[in-house]
């Protein structure tokens, strides 16, 4: 009887049996393996696509940030009843300074400007607390719901033109009315 030997490759050990294909097995697992960090790769790619919002900077509030130096401004907003008609500022002053810093605010398209003062190491509401006179633009640009370009500017600061809100005095703002219009009778 002639003996005949069997590969490695396709010996179970038993006398004989035969197994499928240790290289075919092998193969597979590769694959496997291959297609398991393939998907783990482009899953991983749709990060850079739709990044974390939370690393996204935004502003969380109705209004717009104006930053000068030692003077920032939060939730900037005009409060109008219509278009042409008065506009009080709203919003927070921050003044991290030692010195009280003069802000100057100034509406484009003739709108006036008007200036506000803001207290050293101290933060502020530029109007709508009781007791303080409110910070108002003699004529708005815009009706409610558009926006205005105001250049807001510090001595120190610079200038800076940034589109701000115009809002109804209405909910949060209705403490924040503007002056009432002037009318001249006959």
């Amino acid at each position: 009887m002639k003996s005949r030997r069997l590969s490695p490759a396709t010996f179970s050990g038993f006398r004989g049996t035969r197994t499928a294909s240790v290289r075919a097995a092998t193969v597979r697992a590769t694959t496997t393996l291959a297609t398991t960090l393939a998907t783990a790769a482009v899953l991983s790619g749709c990060q850079v696509m739709s990044p974390i919002q939370t690393t996204v900077p935004y502003q969380p509030a109705n209004g717009v940030a104006v930053d000068l130096g030692d003077v920032q401004i939060r939730d900037l907003v005009v409060v109008s009843r219509a278009k042409g008609e008065v506009g009080t500022l709203s919003g927070m002053v921050v003044n991290t300074g030692t010195e009280p810093v003069a802000i100057s605010f100034a509406a484009s398209a003739s709108g006036g400007s008007v200036m506000a003062q803001a207290p050293a190491d101290s933060q502020t509401r530029l109007s709508g607390v009781e007791g303080t006179a409110p910070v108002t633009l003699p004529n708005i640009a815009s009706a409610p719901g558009g926006v205005v370009k105001l250049t807001v500017s510090t001595p120190a600061g610079g200038a800076s033109e940034v589109s701000v809100p115009v809002l109804l005095p209405d909910g949060i703002y209705a403490n924040i009315t503007p002056a009432p219009l002037v009318t001249v009778g006959p």
